[in-house]
């Protein structure tokens, strides 16, 4: 391999670590905000924290939103049950409750800067000495991944940066990969794919990459990971006992 892309959210870092609180809270303001209260907000929160994929204790749910999007229309179904059973209009709920979440980038900055992630950055430094060019494709916002970059102090160690601009097509579209291939000129398959979801796998294999290496700190889906990637891990540190990547 001469060229890795690696997913952001749920692969440097396990997903609920950061974001499971701030998925929480934007779902119990706009929860608080429709007159929910007590145990009933704090039972219909976690239903609705599950089905997006991470709770306020920083578990990661499988089939949420945040790791199967091809779902997404099941875990819509399920939150317009929730809702009805709390005696909430669904419509309404929509309304305050995406509108809180579509507001979480600017709360993960602060999340981002309290949080330690031990590993990464010597992690880095040895794919780097180890010729690597590294790109880190997410759906994630651009200005967030800089800032997760920055903050770790692997910035100048990713040579390839790509989010959820303005035009761009998401995973698993290859367009990313593409990209990555041509300003760089590798060939597909001296390019892996690291990541922590299905999504992550289909744009590898769409992509035609080289190699598909799978870790359980997003989706958790050992099962389903173990068909799609040619390797599953546990974190991105142990990647360094992989006999393609670390060959001698």
């Amino acid at each position: 391999m001469k060229g890795l892309i690696i997913d952001k959210d749920g692969t440097l870092f396990h997903y609920g670590y950061v974001w499971g609180s701030v998925v929480s809270d934007a779902v119990v303001s706009g929860l608080s905000k429709l007159g929910l209260k007590g145990e009933k907000l704090n039972k219909t929160a976690h239903k609705f924290e599950m089905y997006f994929g991470v709770d306020r204790e920083g578990n990661n749910y499988k089939n949420g939103i945040l790791f199967r999007p091809d779902l997404i229309v099941l875990s819509i179904a399920k939150m317009v049950i929730a809702s009805l059973a709390a005696g909430l209009n669904p419509f309404k709920v929509k309304d305050i409750v995406f509108v809180e979440l579509s507001g979480i980038g600017d709360r993960i900055k602060s999340e981002i800067a309290n949080k330690d992630f031990p590993g990464l950055k010597e992690l880095f430094f040895s794919l780097k000495e180890r010729g690597y060019k590294i790109g880190i494709v997410t759906n994630d916002n651009e200005a967030t991944t800089r800032l997760f970059l920055s903050y770790i102090g692997i910035e100048d160690c990713v040579d390839f940066i790509r989010g959820d601009g303005k035009g761009a097509k998401k995973k698993p579209n290859p367009e990313a990969f593409n990209q990555f291939i041509k300003e760089f000129g590798l060939k597909r398959e001296d390019v892996a794919v690291i990541g922590d979801s299905k999504q992550d796998m289909d744009f590898a294999k769409r992509a035609k990459a080289g190699y598909k290496v799978a870790v359980l700190t997003g989706s958790g889906d050992e099962k389903l990971l173990n068909k799609m990637a040619d390797a599953v891990y546990p974190t991105i540190l142990d990647i360094v006992k992989d006999p393609v990547l670390f060959s001698k």
